[in-house]
């Protein structure tokens, strides 16, 4: 009887010493676990307010393009006119100087 109370008392402490080793390692596995889900949550707010910075310049850098775009076709528009007066010009004056020959026809014909 005393080896088989004896074998039960070892298998008791070998029961405790597993389920002690068990309670350790799913410990450490919460811990780990806990470890992890605070390092993906510091990465993702990280990542979000990188996102948000990124963001924030990405719409800057739109608006930038856009004035830039704006600035740009209006100056295209001021060329083309100023092209456009520039190649009209000898018309323009070409036909002032008909309109003035016309009137000084008219003036002197009617005298």
């Amino acid at each position: 009887m005393m080896d088989h109370e004896r074998t039960e008392k070892e298998l008791q402490e070998i029961f405790e010493e597993i389920q002690h080793s068990y309670k350790t390692v799913v410990d450490n596995a919460l811990t780990l676990q806990g470890r992890t889900l605070e390092l993906a949550q510091t990465l993702f707010e990280n990542s979000a307010e990188k996102t948000h910075g990124t963001q924030a310049r990405l719409e800057e850098m739109a608006n930038q393009s856009r004035t830039q775009r704006q600035e740009f076709e209006r100056l295209v528009r001021k060329s083309n006119e100023a092209y456009t007066k520039v190649l009209k010009a000898p018309t323009d004056e070409h036909h002032h100087k008909v309109a003035e020959a016309k009137a000084d026809l008219e003036e002197a014909s009617s005298s």
